[in-house]
């Protein structure tokens, strides 16, 4: 994956401050422990993680003989690849109740695997070398061409089932995975090993129908994507889903000679990254965490385009504090690293965009403690959570409306709570959020969808109106309007507008989440509104409704042992029309109280006072339809 010339550059790109502490780290790793987990604690059929960590030390270990010329490190590396061997199978999908499908782990393995056998070159005693080529030979090619073949529409549909041996599983049901995890990251994953192989063995027989079919997939993923490269999944997904990406892309180019670098837009994905960053206090990598993207995207994919593209915002950042940790693979950022670009934010950022899935984004500025507002819109998508038309917003380097991290993947576990609306900012009838599935199939897409239906942009603010009634009703509710419409004055006044209308009377409930993964959220309430209190920033909020509303405070309904979760409440009682004004104020710690005023008459609502130092004056009219309300300024 590197050529010997390039040795000296990597080895500087490692002493770099954003390198330096992680291979260090690596260099010193407890061996003893490795050895003792590979020799001694190992689960030869936990496929999940104990095969991931042999391949892992593999890699890890192999990269730091090449570099060091370690033999503590060269004979750990043989011996992980020996343990690695030993498993039965490399995935715990099984076609046919026979046939291993790569749809996750064989196929990282693979890479893991053929870029470890590339860095030990000689040191790799030729009986372990021909073992390892034989497997990718007899599993990880034919295991990964069933997956990705699937994903893209093989006929006849194939019958996937769990492998029942495997241990360490969360298992769901895998029937349809074939058409549930297309266009998904795993799909890059399982696309990414078969090249793997098929370029690492170009003399067997199926070598170029693999490649083939690898690449067809790059195209048709790449495909499906929307014109600006945003990434409906999240930045997370996205730097996993691009590593591998681009791997497969190397793969092709340095051993097949096939070079695909124009395949996509790639610049155009750092500025989506860029976009989606929202570092908080003592959170470098803090991001608009949509559903379950709850850190800021891997730099390993943006040191490729910042070095192929010669792309100024990939590079800037890969230099970025704390953006470079022991979760990502950074062997192949330290390799794909390029010194000699500028590292800079491009010059036509633009600090208001709108990103798949539908998520409506607005910022005050690319510094750490920038105002951040995300507003989810649009339709479903892979690790959704249930959460049309809430609100994440950050301020003065805090979260202040938040949307909870770490939610499970299993339905088993409480924190499954954390995928439903009532864990976000939004709004519940009756108690009910709006539609979702019930994990059966895992963390795939539900039916939840939402229109943005209206969205401006002007000097210093932005207002946008979302329409999620078809998500509600599909909940079974008796719905005929469910919509929130945001005013947004930069950096920190935001105005939220709830109209909701329904066939039979119903309580509604306004939930405002508060971030306390460190234990140090606060919220207060009183007959008037609400405040949200972190260690460097507030936010108050004042609530205006046509009916009475009780505001209140509380925290979801979790054990105390998986944490606590604040929230405020707006609390309507049952009627066929609702329609609530809260008009929230951002301000550091120590500013003085807010000094607006509002008032509501006849359908219309006027928000008055100064803000900023500035006057402020708007208007808000309410639509008697579904459309969007009238904003009227000054």
């Amino acid at each position: 994956m590197f050529d010997p010339d390039e040795l000296p550059r990597i080895r500087a790109t490692l002493a770099r401050p954003e390198f330096a502490a992680l291979y260090d780290a690596d260099r010193n790793a407890d061996l003893a422990a490795d050895r003792r987990f590979l020799t001694a604690e190992i689960d030869l059929f936990n496929l999940v993680s104990h095969l991931s960590r042999a391949a892992t030390i593999a890699q890890r270990s192999a990269f730091i003989h090449r570099v060091d010329a370690h033999p503590g490190h060269r004979d750990l590396a043989r011996l992980a690849l020996t343990t690695v061997l030993k498993f039965d199978r490399w995935d715990w999908v099984l076609e046919d109740g026979e046939h291993t499908v790569g749809v996750m782990r064989a196929p990282s393995v693979a890479v893991l695997v053929i870029c470890a056998q590339d860095w030990l070159g000689d040191d790799l005693e030729p009986a372990l070398h021909s073992a390892l080529l034989d497997r990718l030979a007899t599993e990880a090619g034919p295991a990964s061409y069933r997956a990705v073949s699937a994903e893209l529409g093989a006929r006849p549909f194939p019958r996937w089932s769990n492998n029942p041996t495997t241990t360490g599983l969360t298992r769901v049901d895998v029937s349809r995975w074939p058409e549930v995890l297309a266009d998904t990251n795993l799909q890059i994953i399982a696309t990414a090993g078969l090249m793997a192989v098929a370029c690492r063995l170009p003399h067997h027989p199926a070598s170029a129908m693999w490649r083939e079919l690898a690449l067809r997939s790059l195209r048709a993923y790449d495909a499906q994507l929307p014109a600006d490269r945003s990434f409906p999944e999240g930045t997370a997904y996205w730097g996993f889903t691009y590593t591998y990406f681009f791997l497969a892309l190397d793969f092709l180019r340095r051993w097949a000679g096939q070079d695909e670098r124009n395949l996509s837009d790639f610049p155009a994905m750092a500025r989506y990254v860029i976009a989606m960053g929202m570092p908080t206090d003592g959170r470098p990598r803090d991001c608009v965490s949509i559903g379950d993207c709850n850190v800021h995207s891997s730099v390993v994919p943006l040191a490729w385009i910042g070095r192929h593209f010669r792309d100024p915002t990939a590079q800037f950042m890969v230099g970025r504090p704390g953006l470079l940790n022991p979760a990502d693979v950074y062997a192949w950022a330290a390799i794909w690293f390029d010194p000699e670009v500028p590292a800079r934010p491009a010059a036509d950022l633009t600090l208001d965009r709108i990103a798949a899935p539908g998520v409506v984004l607005s910022r005050s500025g690319w510094g750490d403690t920038a105002a951040v507002l995300s507003f989810r819109s649009g339709g479903p998508c892979n690790h959704e959570h249930a959460d049309r038309n809430s609100l994440l917003f950050s301020a003065f380097g805090e979260r202040l409306l938040n949307d909870p991290l770490h939610a499970s993947y299993s339905t088993h576990d409480p924190k499954w709570l954390l995928r439903q609306t009532e864990a976000h900012t939004a709004l519940l009838i009756d108690g009910h959020g709006h539609v979702y599935h019930d994990g059966a199939e895992g963390t795939n897409a539900s039916l939840a969808s939402a229109d943005l239906v209206a969205h401006q942009v002007g000097l210093g603010w932005m207002t946008a109106t979302s329409d999620a009634t078809d998500a509600y009703r599909r909940a079974d509710l008796p719905v005929r309007r469910v919509t929130r419409t945001i005013v947004f004055v930069k950096p920190g006044l935001l105005l939220c507008l709830d109209a909701v209308d329904l066939v039979t009377a119903h309580p509604i409930q306004l939930r405002f989440q508060v971030d306390n993964e460190d234990h140090r959220g606060r919220v207060t309430s009183d007959t008037h509104g609400f405040i949200i209190t972190r260690p460097h920033a507030r936010l108050a909020a004042q609530v205006i409704a046509e009916n009475a509303v009780q505001i209140g405070h509380g925290q979801l309904d979790l054990p105390a042992d998986v944490g606590t979760y604040p929230f405020a409440s707006v609390d309507s009682a049952a009627a066929t029309r609702h329609r609530i004004l809260t008009v929230c104020q951002a301000d550091p710690t120590g500013a003085p109280p807010p000094d607006l005023n509002c008032a509501h008459a006849q359908g219309e609502w006027t928000i008055t006072g100064t803000y900023a130092g500035q006057p402020v004056r708007l208007t808000i009219f309410a639509s008697a339809t579904r459309a969007a309300p009238v904003i009227a300024w000054g």
